[in-house]
Parts: structure tokens; C-alpha cells; sequence
């Protein structure tokens, strides 16, 4: 069985790309999101990792308080309270490092400009 030809398709109109079309501000919208985005400067990431450690640290401080108040915790709660603890303490290890590393990196060209 021959399968028969398709019509042919009329030709698609020009599109203009003049101010009244809109093609303009189209070109300029995706120019923008072509764009890489700005990396962001070191220290607004270290200020957004000092506001996060600070945030976790009150989060757990609420909860240790509850619980000297005498609220008991379900077993999920307190899996969700290992979890917490266990993420802080481990962030609270990589800031620590970071910043004994650049404290150290600081030391060493401090010493290598004399």
C-alpha cells in the first residue's frame, strides 16, 4: 500500500521584526536570559553560611528548650532532631575549617610580604 504525498504547505509570511512588532524587546528579553548569571561575591555566601549556622543553632536551642519544659517527642521528631543536629555539627566543621584555612592563608602571605 503507497502512502500518497502530502500537499504542499504555503510558504510561511515574513516575520517583521521591527519596534511596532515586538521583535526588538524579544531579542533584548532573550539576551537577558542568555546572560550567565553574576557569580555571587564570597562574602554574601559567607554572611547566607553564618545566617544559615545561626538559624540552625536557634532551631535547636527551641527544641532543647521544649524539652526541658517536659514535651516528649515522637520517635519521628526525634530522628528529625538527629538529622538536624547531625547536619549543623557537620556544617559547623566544614566553617570552621574554612575559615582555619584562610586564617592560615593569611598568616603565611602576611609572612612572605616581610
Amino acid at each position: 500500500m503507497a502512502i500518497p504525498p502530502l500537499p504542499a504547505a504555503a510558504p510561511a509570511p515574513p516575520c517583521p521584526t521591527g519596534p511596532a512588532s515586538g521583535g526588538a524587546r524579544f531579542e533584548a528579553r532573550l539576551a537577558a536570559h542568555t546572560r550567565p548569571p553574576e557569580p555571587p561575591r564570597p562574602a554574601a555566601q559567607l554572611a547566607q553560611a553564618l545566617r544559615s549556622l545561626e538559624g540552625s543553632q536557634a532551631r535547636l536551642d527551641r527544641v532543647l528548650q521544649a524539652a526541658r519544659s517536659g514535651r516528649t517527642f515522637t520517635a519521628g521528631e526525634l530522628l528529625a532532631l538527629q538529622a538536624d543536629a547531625y547536619r549543623f555539627t557537620q556544617t559547623f566543621d566544614v566553617a570552621s575549617k574554612l575559615v582555619e584555612h584562610g586564617v592560615q592563608s593569611v598568616k603565611q602571605a602576611v609572612n612572605t610580604q616581610t
